[in-house]
């Protein structure tokens, strides 16, 4: 009972270490390079678990229907979804950013509802109201550059924040509908439901983060070719000189094992057991649970308003457990 709540708070916990890893990380790396570098350490990961449990480091039993739906949540889910946030942060920093955040929990109820006839109680979707409401009084409590809060953005950073949220969540109900095809095909290939589950969360995983490791070098190329990258981040040379810096080799790994790998695997786990909307909501937590340990590790202030999004967020999640 509420093991889809459980894994989805679980992976928010993931998430926060994820996080705070690659934020490292990707300030020598660059967000790109990062992400190339994550996608082909969890396809090693990956594959290496599935060795493991079948014999074969590649999915098994899959059909083209499959491999379609799960691409297309590789592409709108992780290529577009991540670079269109990362352009929005750019341009209006991530304390906006990350508010366009909170529509992802709402793209994947309402695509859910669509595609999948995900269904919602009055108390589930009064928790996702409530759990929204939390993580945007945390987001815009924080510090920026000035104390009084600037509510004139830009155009485009608007339209990129909401194709990377709207992007988000639809990502996340393309891959229960590739799962629950999947579902089908393998139901007699183990002896318990929950085995199962966790196979093609990690098989699924693995289409996924095969298509999104072509992506980002598709990014990578593209964004190679222009001339503010060349001058201002010689992303060639960081990915060559990955294995330089150990420090910052075992905060990738650290990112890319908490993330792509367990992270995103135990997310399409919970998505089976509970409706996308849920999940993706209670996943969404991670700018709040971000809270405590970015004050311990790098002495980041916090609001009294961080601190009341926070309780408001813990009583939006323990909503769904009614």
């Amino acid at each position: 009972m509420f093991i889809g709540e459980l894994l989805a708070f679980l992976v928010a916990i993931l998430w926060t270490i994820s996080s705070l890893a690659s934020e490292k990380a990707s300030r020598h790396y660059g967000a790109t390079t990062l992400n190339i570098i994550r996608m082909a350490q969890a396809i090693l990961f990956i594959g290496l678990t599935l060795l493991v449990i079948t014999g074969s480091p590649l999915p098994l039993s899959t059909t083209p229907s499959i491999w379609v739906w799960l691409t297309l949540s590789a592409i709108v889910g992780y290529v577009i979804s991540d670079y269109y946030f990362l352009k929005c942060f750019i341009m209006i920093g991530a304390r906006w950013g990350e508010l366009f955040m909170t529509v992802a929990p709402i793209s994947a109820a309402l695509t859910g509802w669509l595609l999948l006839g995900d269904k919602m109680g009055p108390l589930a979707i009064l928790g996702m109201m409530v759990t929204i409401v939390g993580i945007c009084l945390s987001v815009l409590s924080k510090k920026g550059d000035s104390k009084k809060l600037q509510v004139k953005l830009p155009l485009n950073a608007v339209i990129y924040g909401l194709i990377g949220g709207i992007g988000q969540g639809m990502g996340l109900v393309f891959s229960k509908k590739g799962m629950l095809i999947y579902q089908d095909q393998i139901q007699d290939m183990f002896a318990s439901e929950a085995m199962g589950s966790f196979y093609m969360s990690f098989s699924s995983t693995m289409i996924r983060c095969i298509i999104t490791f072509l992506g980002f070098v598709v990014i990578y190329l593209f964004q190679s070719r222009t001339k503010e990258l060349r001058m201002a981040m010689p992303e060639s040379n960081r990915l060559k000189n990955f294995f330089q810096n150990k420090r910052l080799f075992w905060l990738a790994t650290l990112s890319t094992i908490t993330g792509p790998f367990l992270g995103v695997a135990l997310s399409l786990a919970s998505s089976l057991y509970t409706s996308t909307g849920v999940t993706q909501t209670i996943m969404s937590t991670t700018p709040v649970l971000i809270l405590y340990p970015s004050y311990l590790l790098f002495k980041t202030k916090i609001t009294f308003l961080e601190v009341v999004g926070a309780v408001i967020c813990v009583i939006g999640v323990a909503l769904f457990f009614f």
